[in-house]
């Protein structure tokens, strides 16, 4: 398990309450990236019909970028990867649900699907006899 940095547990904490306050049941933070940069894409709240004022959606993004950071969630290098971050506030409990992509190549080949490609001596000679009559030929 990680450690969390006090400061982060502490603006967890007073972001729980903030949210609990303005009667928010569950908020979610949705972040994805690949290579070095990622953005939060959306936050979703319930009830939805409370409006996320704009200084608590700032602080709470702030939150999720510190918190990604703190735990070394780094958008994942390459094919990238995601978050998502709840503040459960019916239950009281935050969780982080992160996820990575990957790239996986197969190469395959079937051994019993062979193709005759003839008499390899009789080419090679063939070739040999065209190469010596073409540099035998004067301009």
């Amino acid at each position: 398990m990680t450690d969390i940095p006090a400061e982060i547990v502490e603006t967890r904490n007073a972001l729980a309450s903030r949210l609990a306050v303005a009667g928010f049941t569950q908020v979610v933070l949705y972040f994805s990236g690949c290579g070095d940069s990622g953005q939060l894409n959306d936050i979703g709240a319930n009830p939805s019909e409370i409006p996320l004022d704009p200084a608590l959606y700032a602080d709470l993004s702030d939150f999720g970028d510190d918190y990604l950071e703190a735990t070394d969630v780094n958008w994942y290098d390459g094919d990238g990867g995601g978050a998502s971050l709840t503040f459960d506030l019916a239950n009281k409990t935050f969780s982080s649900d992160v996820y990575w992509n990957e790239t996986v190549m197969n190469t395959g080949f079937a051994e019993d699907d062979t193709l005759s490609i003839g008499d390899i001596d009789a080419v090679a000679k063939a070739s040999d006899a065209l190469a010596q009559a073409n540099s035998s030929v004067q301009p």
